[in-house]
């Protein structure tokens, strides 16, 4: 017959109280754990100041490096591509010598337009 909710909940209650510790570690009955006498030694404000700011420094010269890494990557980036780029209107240039394509650009100059009162000045 299967078992109700609640007698399974009382035997899983049962069974974490039956695993819990004899003492707790937090009370200090247990050596080098927790506070007392017994337990762990403390940090030291002044030490933990002085390694807080080394830290901070390290983070700050890594982080100078890493960017100027990044920045000298971009420019050898832009600098390829200005080189492809160069070469890709070079070879259509060619190819458009080749399939007789002439690349010239005529600039029309638009007359200015004069209405009737400044053309008669009347």
């Amino acid at each position: 017959m299967p078992k109700h909710y609640k007698e399974m909940m009382d035997e899983i209650i049962n069974k974490i109280d039956e695993d819990a510790p004899a003492n707790a570690a937090g009370s200090g009955n247990v050596a080098g754990i927790g506070v007392g006498p017994d337990g762990e030694p403390g940090v030291n404000s002044i030490k933990a100041m002085k390694r807080k700011k080394e830290n901070e420094k390290e983070q700050e010269k890594i982080s100078k490096k890493i960017g100027n890494l990044v920045k000298e990557n971009k420019d050898n980036n832009n600098i390829i591509l200005k080189q492809i780029l160069d070469t890709i209107d070079k070879v259509e240039l060619k190819i458009d010598e080749k399939n007789g394509i002439e690349n010239k650009i005529e600039v029309i100059e638009e007359k200015e337009y004069k209405t009737f009162r400044e053309k008669f000045n009347a």
